[in-house]
């Protein structure tokens, strides 16, 4: 059968008619079309931020929408280009992509996203502010800062929703070696703005 996904906004109508695809576990799979042509609706309605009003997502062999909210949230990471930091330590920013983790596990997370550098580099390391909304870190240093929230809670499915696009030529490479860490041995999907 042909899945609609369907969604209502406050300033228009989001709607996929007869989309049928499957994402296969451990894979890579990258959706890539021009602005507006729903591909950050499709990833929004896999974590459920959103819900389908026709049609069915299903993890494995379960409807999403069987699956409590709570317990879906382990199952998806969602890094976007955009990534919110709240104005409290860095280690508290991270610590936020699993409440329950040591300072060490912590610490090693900011390693494999390649934080440990500039965090280091911080008048008070670890426990220096983020800043108002991360405003005292760069882009690109958020950026890290959210991938290495989404290593902590190390999620069998990752969606990077245009996660790179606004990186600059300095963090880029470092960025790389985060998702690449990040993305080991999970199902990825890839948002991506261009031509398919």
């Amino acid at each position: 059968d042909n899945v609609t996904f369907s969604y209502t906004g406050q300033k228009e109508d989001v709607v996929l008619h007869n989309l049928n695809f499957k994402i296969p576990e451990n894979s890579f799979t990258a959706l890539v079309g021009p602005s507006g042509g729903g591909k950050s609706t499709i990833a929004k309605l896999i974590a459920r931020f959103w819900d389908t009003t026709n049609g069915a997502i299903y993890i494995g062999d379960t409807n999403i929408k069987n699956i409590p909210l709570k317990q879906l949230s382990n199952f998806v990471s969602f890094v976007t280009q955009d990534n919110f930091l709240f104005n409290c330590s860095i280690l508290e920013n991270i610590r936020l992509g699993n409440p329950q983790a040591t300072d060490e596990q912590v610490l090693e997370a900011a390693r494999k996203a390649q934080c440990d550098e500039f965090i280091n580099k911080l008048e008070q390391g670890y426990q220096s502010s983020a800043g108002e909304a991360g405003d005292r870190l760069s882009g690109g240093e958020r950026q890290r800062i959210a991938i290495a929230r989404a290593i902590l809670k190390n999620a069998p499915i990752v969606i990077l929703d245009e996660a790179t696009s606004f990186t600059d030529p300095e963090n880029e490479a470092k960025i790389q070696e985060a998702i690449a860490e990040l993305t080991r041995g999970k199902t990825l999907l890839v948002i991506k703005a261009g031509k398919p």
